[in-house]
C-alpha cells in the first residue's frame, strides 16, 4: 500500500468547497421557512 496519501491543498479548491456548502445549507434552511412563513397558521396546525 501506500506509505502516505498524495494530496495537495489548494486554497483557492478550499475556499469553493466552503461557499458551496454555506450556499447549499443556506438554501436547505432559508426556503422551508419561507414557504411555512406564508402559510395560514390555522391551516398549518390543522392535522397537528
Amino acid at each position: 500500500f501506500l506509505s502516505q496519501l498524495p494530496a495537495k491543498m489548494d486554497s483557492s479548491e478550499t475556499v469553493m468547497v466552503i461557499l458551496m456548502a454555506l450556499l447549499l445549507s443556506f438554501a436547505a434552511t432559508v426556503f422551508p421557512a419561507w414557504r411555512a412563513a406564508k402559510l395560514d397558521p390555522v391551516d398549518a396546525l390543522r392535522y397537528e
